[in-house]
């Protein structure tokens, strides 16, 4: 499904929630620069008042690497922050791994527990929709983000995953022109940022017939995609341009390794893959999902709890770098890990943490 046919969620009908009209930013004031919808005739979701605080309740799937980990930190720092707190009251966190029996229990004993709202990245676009369908049925507000859900019940937070795909795909043919070998390096299989990723790329390459195209799924981590880079690269295939959706630094070590000239790499917005791209200059585009779409779901969702209408998918902006941007301590951080995202802070949204913050929660 493409994302732009995904985002045209239309009425649910479901019992507290209704939908309607098209998004006109003066009917949300508050938020005017932050809640904004996927397109213009985004339907409006409102859903009836509840008094504060609310008990609200996390269903991450996957946890095996650094931004699923930073994702659920953001979202304990976010709700401990002093102008949030008060309307919090509890927060619990599940992670499933990638098992979608798995997380349909974690979201049914979420139910049992009588949440007001659940945030959801989910293991599947479809294998939840049945249970979030009957979490809204039961009166809870169910909000999905970064790996998607198409169930029409839920409301949606998140970047446009088929532009980042393009977008790394269009840098990459730039660099390298209309022909050569390029390495995809994707991410966990069966996810839909995985899945809208892939497919704006290879709309894109598929364009060009001197593009010859190497998939490999790095997992979106680092020691799993310097792995897949290593045997790749170990088959003898030159390649001219890299593009990756995570587990940027394990490539670049790879092609270290191998005594390999590093090509023009498309890639996510880790640390590492930042530091090595000031450092050595090669050609680099670098667009971050970001972790903080846990909180800024987090604040649709007490949004609509209390009674503002928001648009029912909601659009966040692409935080993006290329080498000739790069400035330490604002998009890259030379004291911090390899594997820690940059793109911590949503500014529009006055989603702003302080990294330490970040770092101290357990996850």
């Amino acid at each position: 499904m493409h994302r732009r046919e995904l985002m045209r969620l239309m009425a649910a009908g479901a019992g507290a929630a209704a939908f309607g009209g098209t998004f006109a930013r003066t009917a949300f004031a508050a938020e005017e620069k932050c809640l904004l919808p996927a397109k213009s005739d985004t339907p409006m979701v409102s859903w009836k008042k509840k008094d504060g605080p609310y008990k609200i309740a996390l269903s991450n799937s996957y946890i095996g690497n650094t931004w699923r980990t930073e994702m659920v930190q953001i979202a304990k720092a976010y709700t401990e922050l002093p102008d949030v707190k008060p309307h919090i009251a509890s927060f619990q966190v599940s992670s499933s791994g990638n098992d979608v029996n798995a997380q349909i229990a974690q979201i049914n004993q979420m139910i049992l527990s009588g949440v007001d709202a659940i945030v959801i990245d989910a293991a599947t676009p479809t294998g939840l929709n049945s249970v979030i369908d009957q979490a809204v049925d039961n009166g809870i507000l169910v909000v999905s983000f970064d790996s998607l859900v198409t169930t029409k019940k839920a409301v949606i937070v998140n970047e446009d995953n088929y532009e980042m795909g393009k977008k790394w795909a269009d840098f990459i043919v730039e660099k390298m022109g209309d022909s050569g070998n390029v390495l995809m390096v994707r991410g966990v299989a069966g996810t839909f940022v995985d899945e809208e990723r892939t497919r704006a790329a290879k709309e894109v390459f598929g364009k060009h017939k001197g593009i010859k195209t190497t998939e490999v799924y790095g997992d979106w981590d680092d020691g799993t995609a310097q792995k897949v880079t290593a045997n790749a690269l170990a088959a003898g295939t030159k390649f001219n341009g890299v593009w990756c959706q995570g587990g940027d630094t394990g490539v670049i070590r790879a092609f270290q390794q191998a005594g390999a000239a590093i090509p023009p790499i498309a890639g996510e917005a880790e640390n590492g893959f930042r530091k090595l791209a000031a450092k050595l200059k090669f050609p680099m585009l670098s667009i971050g999902q970001s972790p903080a779409l846990s909180a800024l779901s987090i604040k649709a969702a007490i949004a609509i709890l209390q009674g503002q209408k928001v648009p029912q998918s909601i659009s966040v902006p692409l935080p993006t770098a290329t080498t000739d941007t790069l400035k330490a301590g604002v998009n890259y951080f030379p004291d911090l890990s390899d594997s820690f995202f940059t793109p911590i802070n949503i500014v529009q949204c006055g989603l702003k943490f302080d990294i330490q913050t970040i770092l101290k929660q357990k996850v």
